[in-house]
């Protein structure tokens, strides 16, 4: 919300020179003095001046200030202009400023447009997410790697493409983007989908790296669990997101970063949460002593959800994966994502330690 300053575009030091010379006023790329002075632009919710240089300066403010309540302040050097709503679809306003040296008099017209937010942004990182031929892979928002600065409502998720399209399907829910891998599929395959903020302003397209195996080892079952919070904390077991067939022993390899609170893996599968009491959603990477490995997932309710009629999906229970319609609007997401910081030297996704963890159990 930082303030920018804009000084008489060049077309009204043109009008003037050409007023001094008894010429035509013309601006400086040859069109009419009366096309205008500058585009001006306010930054989302923020504000921003028009700074007048000497020897000009404004002689009436009365002119400016019928352009509108974008203009919040004026005195003979500057104007102010602020816009703490925005509307996307919002016209441009022109601001017409009187200017004088003293000799010459003119009016300059400056374009003044609503500067929208920050693009959502939908970066995944370059981990390879492991996906059984034949099983579904459900990727939690809180993993998709999304940043967005208005996505107070949610925002919507929107599966775009499997590539290549044999390796399988690609549906959006409001928790979670699911990916089906194709049975008689194996190799590399790439997720791609985008996210848009409460405006409707979509991410360039996020690509999951994915690679679709055969089962080696027992199946291993894995769970998305929506939790109620008590006292803006959860508690789990690994068992209770995960099971091995055949007898296979469990592995917890480690949590993801939730987008709210903190989350913290014990070494014998306990699984801890606290945060502000807020939806919040992280992810638990599983591994089975058999060779298989799996993500299950973790989205936390407030304590009341079960009697909140529009919390809906995130009522206390399982996740839904059902595929729903989408269309080119996708689904709305009941997970808002991070916002946008400026430092990114935190943790970065829970497949970082996969890879190590797997050979201290023997399963590449």
């Amino acid at each position: 919300m930082g303030g920018t300053t804009r000084r008489p575009g060049a077309a009204a030091l043109a009008v003037a020179a050409s007023l001094a010379l008894g010429a035509p006023a013309v601006a400086a790329d040859g069109a009419p003095a009366g096309a205008g002075s500058g585009d001006v632009a306010i930054p989302y919710r923020g504000s921003t001046t028009i700074d007048i240089a000497a020897p000009w300066r404004i002689t009436d403010c009365g002119m400016p200030r019928e352009a509108g309540p974008l203009v919040v302040g004026c005195d003979e050097r500057s104007i102010s202009l602020a816009a703490p709503d925005y509307d996307p679809e919002a016209p441009t306003t022109v601001v017409r400023v009187p200017l004088s040296d003293g000799r010459i008099t003119t009016v300059a017209e400056y374009r003044v447009r609503l500067e929208g937010p920050e693009t959502p942004s939908a970066e995944p990182g370059r981990t390879v997410r492991p996906a059984t031929a034949g099983a579904l892979l459900r990727l939690p928002v809180s993993e998709l790697g999304v940043e967005c600065a208005v996505c107070d409502a949610g925002g919507r998720l929107r599966a775009v493409a499997v590539h290549p399209a044999q390796a399988g399907s690609l549906w959006a829910t409001p928790t979670h983007l699911v990916f089906r891998a194709a049975e008689g599929y194996t190799g590399p395959a790439e997720l791609v989908f985008r996210f848009a903020d409460d405006y409707g302003t979509w991410s360039p397209e996020g690509v999951v790296q994915a690679s679709v195996v055969r089962g080696v080892g027992a199946p291993l079952v894995t769970s998305d669990l929506v939790v109620g919070l008590d006292d803006d904390g959860a508690e789990l077991s690994l068992e209770e997101l995960a099971f091995a067939l055949g007898g296979d022993e469990l592995v917890l390899v480690g949590c993801g970063t939730a987008i709210r609170g903190q989350v913290r893996c014990e070494a014998d599968g306990t699984i801890g949460y606290q945060g502000d009491g807020g939806v919040d959603q992280f992810a638990v990477q599983v591994a089975s002593t058999g060779g298989e490995q799996a993500l299950a997932s973790v989205t936390l309710v407030p304590a009341d959800a079960d009697a909140d009629a529009e919390a809906g999906a995130l009522r206390p229970g399982t996740a839904p994966i059902a595929k729903s319609k989408q269309g080119k609007q996708g689904v709305a997401s009941a997970i808002a994502p991070r916002r946008p910081v400026e430092d990114h030297t935190g943790a970065s996704g829970l497949l970082a330690p996969l890879l190590g963890t797997l050979d201290r159990v023997g399963a590449r």
